[in-house]
C-alpha cells in the first residue's frame, strides 16, 4: 500500500514546477510548429501530467479558449524564464512567431496589459 502511494505522488504534477520543453523538437499544441524560440514559449500542465507546448503566447490563448483542458497551471516564458499566468502580462505589437503580437514580460510592467486582455485580443481575431 505505500509502494503504491509513493508511486502515485510521484507521478503528480507539480504546478509549482516549470514545464519542460524540447526546444526545435516539441510541436506546438495548437499550429504544430516547432517550439523553437524560448522568449515566445508557453505551456500547460494539464491535470493528469500532460505538458502541452506552445510556440507563441496567442496559440495557448486560442488553445484555452477552443478547448479549455482541465489544468494545473498555465506558463509563459520571457527573457528570464518561466512566469505562472498570475505573474506575466503582455506587450504588444512584438514581432511572434505567429504573430499574435504578445510578448510576457513580468506583472505590472508599465505598458503592459494584463492577461485577460490579452484573452479577449486573441479571442476576438
Amino acid at each position: 500500500m505505500i509502494l503504491l502511494l509513493s508511486v502515485l505522488a510521484c507521478g503528480r504534477p507539480d504546478p509549482a514546477r516549470p514545464p519542460e520543453i524540447a526546444w526545435d523538437r516539441d510541436a506546438c499544441a495548437w499550429c504544430t510548429m516547432l517550439v523553437s524560440d524560448p522568449r515566445h514559449a508557453a505551456a500547460i500542465v494539464t491535470t493528469s501530467g500532460a505538458t502541452l507546448p506552445f510556440d507563441d503566447p496567442g496559440c495557448a490563448l486560442h488553445y484555452l479558449a477552443e478547448r479549455a483542458p482541465p489544468m494545473l497551471q498555465v506558463w509563459f516564458h520571457d527573457a528570464d524564464g518561466w512566469r505562472t499566468a498570475e505573474d506575466v502580462s503582455f506587450r504588444t505589437g512584438e514581432l511572434t512567431p505567429m504573430g499574435s503580437g504578445l510578448l510576457a514580460v513580468p506583472r505590472g510592467t508599465a505598458g503592459a496589459i494584463p492577461l485577460d486582455e490579452a484573452r479577449r485580443r486573441v479571442e476576438a481575431k
